[in-house]
């Protein structure tokens, strides 16, 4: 592939996408939140047991 057929396709790409309305933004913000606070809680309760171990 040629770079103008790269850029081609690039711009194709961005002229298809569109930004997220509000509300999946929410959504997709609560998700990824949540998915945090699930890692951090479970790391900290491997790191709790290993302290005892």
């Amino acid at each position: 592939m040629d770079v103008a057929g790269f850029f081609r396709q690039i711009r194709r790409i961005i002229a298809v996408a569109s930004l997220p309305r509000k509300k999946e933004f929410e959504t997709i913000v609560k998700v990824t939140v949540l998915g945090i606070l699930i890692i951090g809680i479970l790391g900290a309760i491997i790191a709790f047991l290993l302290e005892f171990v």
